[in-house]
């Protein structure tokens, strides 16, 4: 019996048991179709896959997700994607050549890239280190004659701090984007995101809260804005039908030459799964509010706090900072290949701070190698963005409750046993043993090899 608590006890990357040998993946998304969503994929099918305007299933996802958004929006239209979409509210702003667009450091590139298909330019602004959305006290600094737009991202579903974009926005007389992608749900002081800005884009890709396996969805309360997205990716009926400004109408039968719409097949598993999203998003709340309080205990995590005049939404990930000076210093790769070796699913979170990528510090756009007003995007101290990218921990965002319950105690316990073992954990990397060790192997093969 002693020798089992022996083993509980030791870590399971220096021969001790590990704490989870549940299957992958923990995190299970999307979830599998109901009876309801398949029948009508196949009657679908079986009536139409094309697509005839604004009409349908398509109609009929567009007016429910207006509904999801409380009224608070005139239109809709759907796209292939969320970057698709993002690309038609950058061009229906009248984004071009040499305006800039000011935006997060830290996101999904496509919250920002669709500018550069216009010859804009994107300047970064450091993030909030607490909510990950772009911090609202950097903004102004940013701003110069040639901006044009405000991109804000409701990272990881916390909405950003819209009351302070809008008001810098109208003292510039600036646009602004919602970008939505994480946040299906969320609410900023009671109401929706999405509802805030000029114009808001939401992706409805496989691994959001509301998803159409590929898909995205545009919404505005501008005329302009919905005659221009709907005419740069809806060319022919929807159109001809859609549009009363008699020179944009002009153009129906070939739109502004590309085509982004959304398969009806897509429409049908959207409108299914913003079905069933209250229900998802109480049961993700439930376990993530659950994994939150249980992970607070470790001063070594930073799990983000969320103020009581906001609403995670669609939660669309579990990023708790690490602090190694709370844990001997251990490095980050190290506590990751332990837990690892624990059986948790967790990693670095993979978004890199935008100023790293090629697409934004270049002074060429691959898209237009003789554009000469190309500038790089980053202009100011993005810290905390550094800060986040080299701390910040992805873990599972459960979904089922109170199901996820064991598993997450099982996290818990993995942290428990690092955190116990941590001088170990110090001695063996940190402390020069492994490289010791390494350095035996390396002779012995030499010795071997002679």
């Amino acid at each position: 019996m002693q020798t089992d608590n022996q083993n509980r006890n030791k870590l399971a990357q220096f021969g001790g048991t590990p704490c989870i040998n549940t299957r992958s993946p923990h995190e299970v998304w999307p979830p599998p179709p109901t009876t309801e969503e398949l029948d009508e994929i196949c009657s679908q099918r079986r009536r139409d896959i094309s697509i005839k305007g604004r009409s349908s299933i398509i109609r009929e996802f567009e007016e429910q997700f207006l509904c999801f958004l409380e009224g608070h929006r005139k239109y809709a239209v759907t796209f292939n994607s969320g970057t698709s979409a993002l690309f038609a509210a950058y061009f229906a702003l009248g984004v071009t050549e040499d305006d800039e667009v000011v935006g997060p450091a830290l996101t999904f590139h496509a919250a920002l890239s669709p500018a550069y298909t216009l010859r804009a330019n994107v300047v970064l602004v450091d993030i909030d280190v607490n909510t990950r959305c772009i911090d609202v006290n950097r903004i102004e600094e940013a701003i110069t004659g040639k901006t044009r737009v405000i991109t804000v991202v409701h990272q990881w579903g916390h909405p950003a701090d819209m009351d302070r974009v809008m008001e810098i926005a109208r003292k510039h007389k600036l646009y602004v984007i919602e970008d939505c992608s994480h946040a299906h749900g969320s609410r900023y002081k009671s109401k929706p995101v999405g509802t805030f800005g000029d114009v808001a884009v939401f992706s409805l890709q496989a691994a959001k809260m509301i998803y159409a396996g590929e898909g995205g969805i545009l919404v505005t309360n501008s005329e302009s804005v919905h005659d221009q997205a709907t005419l740069l990716g809806h060319y022919r009926d929807r159109s001809r039908d859609e549009i009363k400004d008699p020179l944009r109408q002009s153009y129906w039968v070939t739109g502004y030459g590309q085509k982004f719409r959304m398969s009806p097949l897509n429409a049908v598993v959207a409108k299914h799964s913003l079905r069933h999203f209250p229900e998802r998003k109480r049961q993700r709340h439930l376990a993530l509010e659950y994994l939150s309080s249980q992970l607070k205990q470790f001063s070594f995590l930073s799990i983000p706090s969320r103020s009581t005049d906001i609403d995670m939404g669609a939660w669309y990930g579990f990023k708790p900072l690490y602090n190694p000076e709370a844990l001997h210093g251990i490095s980050i790769e190290v506590f990751l290949r332990a837990l690892q070796a624990e059986g948790l699913e967790i990693s670095m979170a993979s978004a890199p701070v935008l100023a790293t990528q090629p697409l934004y510090s270049s002074e060429r756009n691959p898209l237009f190698p003789n554009h000469k007003g190309r500038k790089i995007a980053k202009r100011f101290s993005l810290k905390n963005a550094e800060l986040v990218q080299e701390r910040s921990l992805s873990l599972p965002t459960f979904n089922s409750w109170p199901n996820d319950k064991a598993l997450i105690d099982l996290y818990v316990t993995a942290f428990e046993k690092v955190q116990k073992n941590a001088g170990a954990l110090y001695e063996y990397y940190e402390g020069g043993k492994q490289q010791k060790i390494d350095d035996q192997q390396q002779s012995e093969s030499r010795l071997a090899a002679n």
